[in-house]
Protein backbone atom coordinates (compact mmCIF):
# COMPACT_ATOMS: atom_id res chain seq x y z
CA UNK A 1 0.00 0.00 0.00
CA UNK A 2 1.11 3.07 -0.95
CA UNK A 3 0.11 6.59 1.09
CA UNK A 4 2.80 8.67 -1.30
CA UNK A 5 0.44 11.87 -2.94
CA UNK A 6 1.66 14.24 -4.76
CA UNK A 7 -1.17 16.59 -4.05
CA UNK A 8 0.01 17.93 -0.79
CA UNK A 9 -3.62 16.70 0.69
CA UNK A 10 -2.43 13.49 1.86
CA UNK A 11 0.42 11.90 3.71
CA UNK A 12 3.88 11.57 1.49
CA UNK A 13 5.30 8.48 2.89
CA UNK A 14 8.66 9.07 0.62
CA UNK A 15 9.27 12.61 2.42
CA UNK A 16 8.44 11.12 6.00
CA UNK A 17 10.56 8.00 5.54
CA UNK A 18 13.38 10.18 4.49
CA UNK A 19 13.35 11.90 7.53
CA UNK A 20 14.17 8.46 9.68
CA UNK A 21 16.50 7.49 7.26
CA UNK A 22 14.25 4.82 6.04
CA UNK A 23 13.72 3.10 9.25
CA UNK A 24 9.64 1.81 9.09
CA UNK A 25 9.76 0.62 13.01
CA UNK A 26 10.55 4.67 14.05
CA UNK A 27 8.21 6.04 11.35
CA UNK A 28 5.69 3.34 12.78
CA UNK A 29 6.74 5.08 16.41
CA UNK A 30 5.97 8.86 15.54
CA UNK A 31 3.07 8.23 13.25
CA UNK A 32 1.48 6.77 16.53
CA UNK A 33 3.46 9.66 18.74
CA UNK A 34 1.27 12.30 15.79
CA UNK A 35 -1.76 10.29 16.25
CA UNK A 36 -1.44 10.61 20.25
CA UNK A 37 -0.66 14.49 20.07
CA UNK A 38 -2.64 15.81 17.45
CA UNK A 39 -6.07 16.18 19.22
CA UNK A 40 -3.88 17.84 21.95
CA UNK A 41 -2.47 20.42 19.63
CA UNK A 42 -5.74 20.86 18.32
CA UNK A 43 -7.30 21.43 21.47
CA UNK A 44 -4.84 24.06 22.41
CA UNK A 45 -5.12 25.92 19.15
CA UNK A 46 -8.73 25.94 19.70
CA UNK A 47 -8.93 26.74 23.81
CA UNK A 48 -5.73 29.79 23.08
CA UNK A 49 -8.62 31.08 20.26
CA UNK A 50 -11.64 31.25 22.59
CA UNK A 51 -9.40 32.54 25.17
CA UNK A 52 -7.68 35.38 22.86
CA UNK A 53 -3.94 33.86 24.04
CA UNK A 54 -2.38 34.58 20.39
CA UNK A 55 0.95 33.35 21.88
CA UNK A 56 -0.71 30.13 22.86
CA UNK A 57 -1.85 29.96 19.14
CA UNK A 58 0.99 30.41 17.59
CA UNK A 59 2.87 27.81 19.87
CA UNK A 60 0.33 25.23 18.87
CA UNK A 61 0.24 26.00 15.29
CA UNK A 62 3.90 26.41 15.51
CA UNK A 63 4.02 22.57 16.69
CA UNK A 64 1.80 21.55 14.60
CA UNK A 65 3.24 23.01 11.09
CA UNK A 66 6.43 20.75 11.90
CA UNK A 67 4.44 17.31 11.99
CA UNK A 68 2.70 18.02 9.26
CA UNK A 69 5.70 18.99 7.83
CA UNK A 70 7.35 16.08 8.61
CA UNK A 71 5.13 13.77 6.99
CA UNK A 72 4.58 15.81 3.97
CA UNK A 73 1.38 17.26 4.44
CA UNK A 74 1.75 20.32 2.41
CA UNK A 75 -1.79 21.47 2.81
CA UNK A 76 -2.70 21.58 5.64
CA UNK A 77 0.56 22.36 6.95
CA UNK A 78 0.11 25.80 4.82
CA UNK A 79 -3.24 25.95 6.67
CA UNK A 80 -1.86 25.86 10.21
CA UNK A 81 1.10 28.36 9.36
CA UNK A 82 -2.03 30.49 8.79
CA UNK A 83 -3.21 30.28 12.08
CA UNK A 84 0.65 30.67 13.43
CA UNK A 85 0.89 33.86 11.62
CA UNK A 86 -2.78 35.15 13.31
CA UNK A 87 -1.46 34.57 15.99
CA UNK A 88 1.64 35.89 15.72
CA UNK A 89 -0.08 39.31 14.23
CA UNK A 90 -2.97 39.38 16.93
CA UNK A 91 -5.80 38.39 14.74
CA UNK A 92 -7.68 35.89 15.77
CA UNK A 93 -10.75 36.81 13.73
CA UNK A 94 -10.99 33.91 11.28
CA UNK A 95 -8.63 31.64 13.17
CA UNK A 96 -11.97 29.16 14.51
CA UNK A 97 -12.57 28.92 10.73
CA UNK A 98 -9.22 28.26 9.68
CA UNK A 99 -8.74 25.67 12.54
CA UNK A 100 -12.31 23.77 10.99
CA UNK A 101 -10.86 23.87 7.96
CA UNK A 102 -7.60 21.96 9.06
CA UNK A 103 -9.97 19.60 11.18
CA UNK A 104 -11.87 18.96 7.62
CA UNK A 105 -8.72 18.44 5.54
CA UNK A 106 -7.30 16.46 8.30
CA UNK A 107 -9.96 14.34 8.94
CA UNK A 108 -9.44 12.43 5.62
CA UNK A 109 -5.63 11.93 6.23
CA UNK A 110 -5.57 10.60 9.95
CA UNK A 111 -6.73 6.99 8.64
CA UNK A 112 -3.44 7.29 6.65
CA UNK A 113 -1.89 7.51 9.40
CA UNK A 114 -3.57 4.45 11.52
CA UNK A 115 -3.15 2.92 8.30
CA UNK A 116 0.73 3.16 8.34
CA UNK A 117 0.64 2.58 12.34
CA UNK A 118 -0.97 -0.89 11.53
CA UNK A 119 1.63 -1.64 8.68
CA UNK A 120 4.77 -1.04 10.54
CA UNK A 121 3.29 -2.86 13.32
CA UNK A 122 2.63 -5.95 11.82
Amino acid sequence: MTHTKKSGHALDLEIALSHVDGDRQLLAELTEMFLQDYPRLLDEARNSVLQGDHSGLERAAHTLKGRLAFFGIHKAREQVSELEMMGRINDLSRALQALAEVEADMEGILPEFESLSREQNT
